[in-house]
């Protein structure tokens, strides 16, 4: 397997052989705060943002945009990492708790967008066609994640029809 970019940034993140997180004990609770910490922030973050930008209007615009973007890129690293080392992202199936945790991630950024556009421009159409635009999208979304939960749960039943 090729070492990435990626990888040698992640190795040295952990400090597998280093003594930052402790014995094999600790490091496992400090990857389980960090991993709590992260999902907080992941959540938090764009709220913020998507509240703040109504009442702080056209000069949040920018400022908020780059928050919000400095905190998804490292997110679609981490995605990319996890999926180079051959852990299947699509879930098994959608529970009530992925569910609420999917809107809730992802309704702050439609309504800091939406909010960007009105700030900026209230007698403007874009951010009404921005509602509609993610009204369309969001349901192609829903649309195309069940059909990858669907293709994962055929694979993984052709996997154990294939073991008799």
């Amino acid at each position: 397997m090729t070492t990435t970019l990626l990888d040698r940034v992640v190795r040295w993140n952990l400090d597998f052989d280093g003594d930052i997180y402790g014995d094999e004990r600790e490091r496992l609770r400090w990857y389980e705060g960090i991993a709590t910490a992260a999902s907080l922030q992941w959540m938090a973050v764009p709220w913020a943002a998507a509240i703040m930008v109504w009442p702080l209007g056209r000069p949040s615009v920018v400022p908020l945009a780059v928050v919000l973007a400095v905190l998804v890129l490292p997110m679609w690293l981490s995605a990319a990492y996890v999926r180079s080392r051959r852990v299947d992202t699509v879930p098994r199936r959608w529970t009530g708790k992925r569910l609420l945790l999917s809107i809730l991630g992802g309704l702050p950024f439609v309504v800091f967008l939406i909010g960007a556009l009105y700030v900026t421009d209230p007698e403007s159409s874009s951010w009404r066609g921005a509602i509609v635009g993610a009204a369309i999208g969001g349901a192609i979304g829903i649309v195309m994640s069940a059909m990858k939960v669907r293709r994962r749960r055929q694979a993984e039943a052709a996997i154990v029809g294939d073991e008799d």
